[in-house]
Order: structure tokens, then C-alpha cells, then sequence
């Protein structure tokens, strides 16, 4: 992984097994964030840091914490009664 990091613009970090939706965020994954994201500060690289896979309201924050710039929340948004209000609170954590 290291030796392509000087040449993509983006990293994607799946933080569930790949096939199906809903599935459990594995909270491991985010020890990858944080790599990924120090690895980016030492070498002064400029990829961004997505992460895709069981991300919600309640581990949306350490992820932002641990580096991620992206966070892809499909079901978290869009299997609520109100989409609008999560979007808003992701928007209120980003800044």
C-alpha cells in the first residue's frame, strides 16, 4: 500500500465485508484511518480518506477524529425517518 500512496488522490476504507448493506461497522478498520492518515501528514501527501461500511451517528465522530474525509453513509441515512436531520448532525460534526 505504502509504495502507490504518492500517486492516488484516494484512498477507500471498507469497514464492513464488501456484499451486502447494513451490515456492522468492524471497529478495527478505523486503525486503518488512522494510519492512512498519519502516513499522509509524515509524507506531506494529498489523497483524501474515504470510509465506506457501517458508518453512523455513533462512530461517524472518531472517524472524522482518526482522518477520514469522506463518509459514506448510506443506509445510516437514508433507512431513517428523517434524512435531513442526519445530514444536518454529519454537517454540524465536520466543522
Amino acid at each position: 500500500l505504502e509504495e502507490i500512496l504518492p500517486f492516488v488522490d484516494g484512498v477507500l476504507v471498507m469497514t464492513v465485508n464488501p456484499g451486502f448493506t447494513g451490515q456492522k461497522f468492524i471497529p478495527r478498520a478505523s486503525l486503518k484511518i488512522e494510519r492512512l492518515h498519519r502516513l499522509r501528514d509524515e509524507q506531506g501527501y494529498s489523497y483524501e480518506i474515504a470510509v465506506d461500511g457501517g458508518v453512523s451517528l455513533l462512530n461517524a465522530g472518531e472517524l472524522v477524529e482518526r482522518g477520514a474525509d469522506i463518509l459514506i453513509m448510506g443506509a445510516a441515512v437514508f433507512r431513517t425517518a428523517s434524512p435531513s436531520k442526519v445530514i444536518a448532525k454529519i454537517r454540524e460534526m465536520k466543522r
